[in-house]
């Protein structure tokens, strides 16, 4: 941006006159430094300067709906200082040098920090509201927000400039904030919905401060008061609604989180809570299908995946659990045309070729289930469960010793799954080892895997 373009003050005039005119921005260098020092602070800290991971974000301060929306509303206002990555912090800090030059000489050093902040947390606000499940940083919201109060300022406001002054200010804004919005469309990975709160908080808010910027100056502060009071509780207003209507995201996670510690008593009452908040949410459903699996609720689950069936029957995830269910409880037909189909859309995908595998072992078709099964540990070498079948369709095809090398197998890859054990234990019977065969159910496990110590 070009201050020039705004001021009246001839060159031949003395320096004094020039910096009352044009003071140094000192809280847009606040601003500027807030930023650097958490970039810095992160990156001493272990943080990747170029690509953090989503853990480093959240315990910098990033946003992300099941916290924010949850028992940590802070991160809608720290979000706006966690950068992913030097380039992130690199562009918008230098859209902030340049928009916060300008906004700190049209509005001054306070009514730029409040406008900043408030723009960030619309935002934030509108962020959530899009993409609840989504982590969110960067200063982009509020740049855009200062982009916004500029606009409306220059083009509304009563400045005493001609409007001629700042004709090139305003159509730099104005492709500016075009400009981001169009790239942000066409690259996914941009938070468009956090810049189009970002920017309408700052319309919004420049178009009621411009009307004062020359009025008296205690005038002007009670009128700017007044204007960031209203925006406080409009923001607040819309951070509740955003919370009714995308509040089921804490519960998803928390009961994501219980019945992967077990707790599946927890998780369904989590997850019911969720269902109940959004009917159409098929994550939700899922899980909360999932884990009636698990309990051998099958009517249960059989209600609950087929409302998500209902919503989306190209869910790969509905397609895949109803596959479960259906092997559950002895329907392998069906079971093995779902994972036959899952197997041809996703050929990679190890667990479906060892579900196809079950199904068609449910149907007496052991060879057709050991090929699937070969190709699933192909895939994946370290999938316990595909080597753990493969081996037990082996033993009912006589392979002995093969059976014997893919028990052993699995239970390498999971020493604690007494099941495994067992079961290689057998095949050492069937092959006239007893002693090898003793010598596996005697053998020690050792430590449980979260027992033992991290690697550094």
């Amino acid at each position: 941006m070009d201050d020039q373009t705004l001021s009246t003050t001839p060159e031949a005039a003395p320096p004094l006159a020039r910096r009352v005119m044009m003071p140094k921005p000192w809280m847009t260098r606040v601003l500027f430094g807030i930023n650097i020092a958490v970039y810095l602070g992160m990156v001493l800290n272990g943080v990747s300067p170029t690509e953090p991971n989503n853990a480093q974000l959240l315990k910098w301060g990033a946003m992300w709906g099941p916290y924010s929306l949850g028992g940590q509303p802070w991160r809608m206002l720290t979000s706006n200082y966690v950068h992913v990555g030097i380039i992130h912090l690199g562009l918008n800090m230098w859209c902030l040098w340049n928009l916060g030059q300008l906004g700190e000489f049209i509005f001054g050093p306070w009514t730029l920090l409040i406008v900043y902040t408030l723009c960030g947390l619309g935002g934030s606000v509108c962020s959530l509201w899009w993409h609840p499940m989504s982590i969110g940083a960067g200063a982009s919201g509020a740049i855009f927000g200062l982009a916004g109060a500029l606009i409306a300022a220059l083009y509304l406001g009563k400045l005493p400039f001609p409007k001629h002054a700042f004709q090139g200010t305003l159509r730099s804004l104005l492709a500016f904030a075009g400009y981001n919005l169009v790239f942000g469309a066409a690259w996914g990975r941009i938070d468009n919905a956090a810049h189009m709160g970002g920017l309408i908080t700052g319309l919004l808010l420049g178009a009621v401060l411009g009307q004062f910027l020359m009025t008296h100056p205690d005038s002007r502060r009670s009128w700017e008061w007044l204007t960031f009071g209203a925006a406080a509780v409009l923001l607040f207003v819309a951070a509740r609604f955003v919370k009714q209507s995308r509040g089921y995201v804490v519960a998803l996670v928390r009961g994501s989180e219980a019945i992967e510690k077990g707790n599946l008593d927890e998780g369904i009452a989590q997850l019911q809570g969720a269902v109940g908040r959004d009917p159409r949410n098929n994550a939700a459903l899922v899980l909360l299908g999932n884990a009636y699996l698990q309990q051998k609720n099958y009517a249960q689950a059989e209600q609950v995946l087929k409302r998500a069936q209902a919503n989306d029957a190209a869910d790969l995830a509905v397609q895949y659990n109803l596959g479960l269910l259906y092997q559950s409880t002895g329907r392998f037909e069906p079971a093995r045309e779902i994972f036959a189909k899952l197997t041809r859309e996703n050929p990679k995908d190890d667990d479906a070729w060892v579900m196809l595998g079950s199904s068609l072992d449910g149907l007496g078709e052991t060879d057709k289930a050991l090929s699937a099964y070969q190709r699933a540990v192909e895939l994946n070498p370290k999938n316990a469960e595909a080597w753990r079948e493969l081996g037990i369709a082996q033993m009912k095809l006589d392979q002995k010793d093969a059976a014997i090398s893919s028990l052993q197998k699995a239970l390498q890859l999971n020493p604690q799954n007494f099941a495994m054990r067992r079961m290689l234990a057998r095949a050492y019977l069937a092959n006239g080892d007893a002693a090898q065969a003793q010598a596996v159910m005697n053998k020690d496990p050792g430590p449980p895997a979260s027992a033992q110590s991290p690697q550094h």
